[in-house]
């Protein structure tokens, strides 16, 4: 999937969305939650508020983001799973959602049969950073660092999460071990980073920028499939000897299954709307975030075949790995 749009190809595709679907009657007629599985102040939480303001003004409707964080999502996921299909409890999901089946062997709902997709949000750009300690400046020279006997420590989010999936996927194109250490967030991950207790780590652009621009930490790759716009002299992995290596963090929009196809028609066309703003794009380029390709993941339907297809290669990447769900 080429997860890279311009902006003027979205301006462009932009009048598909206006065709007249059948909205339901009265909805909305009273507030929205819209719970953000995480903790306030993250990306996701981040996000979940801006969309939130967005549909607010489209729906003419006030829309809360609550915070339900806790077992990588499984807790806020679990709410929504049995909150009633009347479109006024909605989530907004991201690779948790998509990987967690792989690695818990039993959970309180069925990932694909308890939801209804609405509308895929946007991709974060990744990057693969080192302690300026390490001594490799390309990914060749960080692949051989791996099959040292010394090794790498690879710092993630915390086990199961896109960052952890990320590093076991780099092993194994790297025909390396590389030794995954787990963290409570990106913040103390990055802190043990700059400070030299772990080596490398996959995560968003926009949350190591700063260091990156301090020299606390030295930019080695570009996890997703295209070049980053913020630097584009930096190869990808996937340019560096690894070619299909492509991840990214994604969010997208869902609610409890059964809940009206008009409604979810009517929240899928004021989200894509709200997408479109001025002020949203900016906000996107400023963190890292690009929209997908509406071709690919505009529709809930489309959606919906994205999130299997995420499924089922984080599973492939677990089986490959030899990780069992516990």
């Amino acid at each position: 999937m080429n997860r890279r749009q311009s902006l003027a190809v979205i301006a462009a595709l932009a009048g598909a969305w206006a065709a007249p679907c059948a909205f339901a009657q009265g909805y909305p007629s009273k507030p929205i939650r819209l719970i953000s599985p995480y903790g306030p102040g993250g990306g996701n939480d981040t996000i979940a508020r801006l969309l939130a303001t967005g549909l607010g003004k489209t729906l003419k409707q006030t829309v809360i983001v609550e915070n339900k964080p806790g077992a990588n999502t499984i807790i806020g996921n679990q709410f929504v799973a049995t909150s009633p299909p009347d479109g006024y409890t909605l989530i907004l999901n991201g690779n948790g959602f998509a990987t967690n089946p792989s690695f818990y062997a039993k959970m309180p709902y069925d990932t694909v049969k308890d939801f209804a997709p609405i509308a895929f949000v946007a991709f974060t750009e990744l990057v693969l950073v080192a302690n300026p300690s390490v001594q490799a400046k390309n990914v060749p020279e960080l692949v051989a660092l791996a099959k040292s006997k010394d090794g790498l420590k690879f710092g993630n989010t915390g086990q199961g999460g896109p960052e952890h999936l990320a590093s076991v996927m780099f092993g194994q194109m790297a025909g390396a071990e590389v030794t995954a250490i787990p963290y409570k967030g990106a913040a103390p991950a990055i802190t043990d980073l700059i400070g030299g207790q772990i080596q490398v780590m996959i995560t968003a652009r926009a949350a190591v920028q700063p260091y990156i621009r301090s020299g606390k930490l030295k930019l080695i790759a570009i996890a997703n499939n295209a070049r980053s716009s913020q630097y584009p002299d930096v190869p990808t992995i996937a340019e560096s000897g690894m070619p299909g290596f492509d991840t990214s963090l994604w969010y997208g929009m869902m609610a409890p299954a059964g809940t009206p196809q008009s409604i979810v028609l009517q929240l899928n066309q004021a989200i894509n709307k709200v997408l479109r703003e001025k002020q949203v794009l900016d906000t996107f380029a400023s963190r890292g975030l690009f929209l997908g390709d509406e071709a690919k993941v505009g529709t809930p339907e489309l959606f919906g075949a994205f999130i299997k297809s995420e499924i089922a290669n984080t599973a492939r990447i677990a089986r490959e790995a030899g990780i069992e769900p516990a």
